[in-house]
């Protein structure tokens, strides 16, 4: 007749020899240590990052200090330049871009004026590159909203692509378009309009 299972258990157990049973106190404290081993290893500090090693994988925090050097640095590079705001924001950096006469009229094509611009943020974003690059396109409220819309989408991939030629990893940008929304000046004026006429480029953490 075979034997209940719980009865073969405690029967394979108990015929294990004794000198085996008299070991299981010393080999305890040996498991235990191996699993302790396995834990994540401390943080250290790299040269302005917060680096810890989790289940193989690095997740890395740059440092409060990193974010006001990537802002004095746009700051220099856009010195001068009408309309330019940078903005710090809790996620990161807020750059505008004026762009009133940045693009071919009702085209994504890029003009020298907006050129100029892009030219002296790309050497910053290279000495960055643990920033995340998002590029927002917005434009004035004249034609349909839609157009308007699909338009500033493509102004802002227009903006990507120009980065990437330059060296920018296209990795680390993404693009959107906010059409005539969020104006930042009054559309019933040509000065307003030229105004809401922009790029805006956010940093954040990678």
């Amino acid at each position: 007749m075979p034997l209940a299972p719980g009865f073969a258990m405690s029967t394979t157990l108990s015929s294990r020899p004794a000198r085996f049973r008299s070991l299981a106190p010393l080999l305890v404290p040996l498991l235990l240590a191996g699993c302790a081993d396995m834990s994540p290893s401390p943080t250290q500090e790299h040269g302005g990052f917060s680096q810890r090693q989790d289940d193989g994988l690095y997740a890395i925090r740059q440092a409060p200090s990193d974010w006001a050097s990537l802002q004095r640095e746009l700051e220099t590079a856009l010195q001068g330049v009408p309309d330019n705001r940078i903005a710090h924001l809790p996620e990161g950096l807020r750059v505008s871009l004026p762009a009133a006469d940045g693009f071919t009229a009702r085209r994504a094509d890029i003009r020298p004026p907006l050129a100029t611009l892009l030219q002296r943020v790309v050497p910053v974003f290279q000495r960055h590159p643990w920033a995340a690059i998002r590029i927002i396109g917005y434009t004035d409220s004249l034609g349909s909203e839609m157009n308007n819309l699909n338009l500033t989408f493509q102004r802002a991939d227009a903006v990507m692509e120009y980065l990437r030629r330059q060296g920018v990893a296209l990795g680390r940008m993404s693009v959107d378009g906010r059409g005539e929304a969020d104006p930042i000046a009054n559309n019933a004026q040509p000065e307003g309009r030229a105004r809401n006429r922009r790029i805006e480029i956010f940093l954040t953490p990678r």
